[in-house]
């Protein structure tokens, strides 16, 4: 069977299945390339070849790229080729340059993208794969990439990054009403932070990124987003309930004030809401990317973090120290910081559940 691919300037073909081997291999081509067979109805990314195509025969479609045109290998945008820088087989835009660079820096292997898992996705298989290969998590790397992702696209992260707080904000007046608000404001978040989760895990895999991405929440599935948060929500507060049952039993004359007994079920409180507020970091990232079910979102992301909760509690304790600086602006510079926060997490997320390229 033939095939044909781009390799950024030309197409190039027609080649046997062999020599697409070859070419990838030797790195002329990569997991973000397009490639065309007979088969196929349009040029797709070579990742995303899977047995069963919608068929269609002849020749392949008229390449997207004008002459002189060549294809960023992070971003997969065109732009004219004397426009870009290059290296090796690699073509890379003004605007992917310092993404571009960094990766270099830190010896990141360039032009790759990390795959899309194949959904469904097993709850328990997922869980058991990420615990048996231990998932080592580089905390200054993942700082470095994740704030370096969001300084290439800056201007992009800000503006979905204000919208959605202004979002939330206007939601936070809803839950200004008795029992239904609260409902109301805390559904609206979800839906909104599932959005913004798949906007920042976009742009950690170097796909292009727009402000509208980052309201994507609002589609069929996002009964399950509001679902995960509200119980996200009620698990962690959950916990403090029986030392404000103590506490109210004996406020008639303050005597849990000096009852050690409160002390201990509200240090026990504490201690569980930090436990499960760090465990289920990555619950929303869950649900939005693989598309996990309510519970099993929560429950895989409890049991991958606690392998590692103190790495993850310390990732997310400096992340909160980089968006806490912004707090110095008058308070209003917070919003200039906190696309950086999410930028981290997503890349902590990336880096713990992503495919690595060319994975199945």
């Amino acid at each position: 069977m033939n095939w044909y691919y781009y390799d950024g300037a030309k197409q190039v073909g027609p080649i046997s299945e062999a020599e697409l081997r070859q070419a990838r291999q030797a790195g002329v081509i990569n997991d973000a390339s397009l490639v065309w067979r007979e088969g196929m109805a349009n040029w797709i990314p070579l990742r995303d070849v899977s047995p069963a195509q919608s068929t269609t025969a002849g020749v392949p479609p008229q390449f997207a790229s004008a002459p002189g045109q060549a294809q960023c290998c992070e971003c997969r945008s065109f732009f004219a080729a004397d426009d870009m820088i290059r290296h090796g087989q690699l073509f890379v835009c003004v605007n992917c340059k310092p993404f571009f660079l960094q990766k270099l820096s830190e010896g990141i292997i360039t032009g790759f993208r990390r795959g899309r898992r194949t959904l469904p996705v097993d709850p328990d298989q997922l869980t058991h794969e990420i615990l048996a290969r231990g998932y080592p998590f580089d905390i200054p790397r993942c700082i470095s990439r994740g704030f370096n992702a969001v300084k290439t696209n800056y201007g992009v992260c800000l503006g979905a990054t204000v919208l959605v707080m202004l979002c939330n904000q206007v939601a936070g007046i809803a839950g200004l009403i008795p029992f239904l608000g609260i409902l109301v404001s805390l559904a609206i978040g979800g839906v909104l932070m599932a959005g913004l989760n798949q906007f920042f895990i976009n742009l950690v895999r170097g796909e292009t990124v727009t402000v509208g991405d980052a309201f994507s929440g609002f589609n069929a599935h996002f009964w399950r987003y509001i679902g995960t948060y509200l119980l996200m929500m009620l698990l962690i507060c959950v916990c403090i309930i029986p030392a404000l049952v103590y506490g109210i039993v004996f406020s008639a004359n303050d005597a849990f004030i000096r009852d050690p007994i409160f002390w201990a079920l509200l240090t026990t409180a504490l201690v569980m809401m930090l436990y499960l507020s760090v465990a289920f970091t990555f619950s929303m990232f869950l649900v939005t990317d693989l598309q996990l079910g309510v519970w099993a979102s929560l429950q895989v992301s409890r049991r991958v973090v606690t392998r590692r909760w103190f790495s993850v509690f310390a990732l997310l304790f400096v992340a909160v120290l980089i968006a806490a600086v912004g707090i110095f602006g008058l308070c209003i510079g917070i919003i200039f910081t906190m696309p950086f926060f999410y930028g981290i997490i997503a890349q902590a997320y990336e880096d713990i559940f992503g495919v690595e390229p060319g994975a199945a």
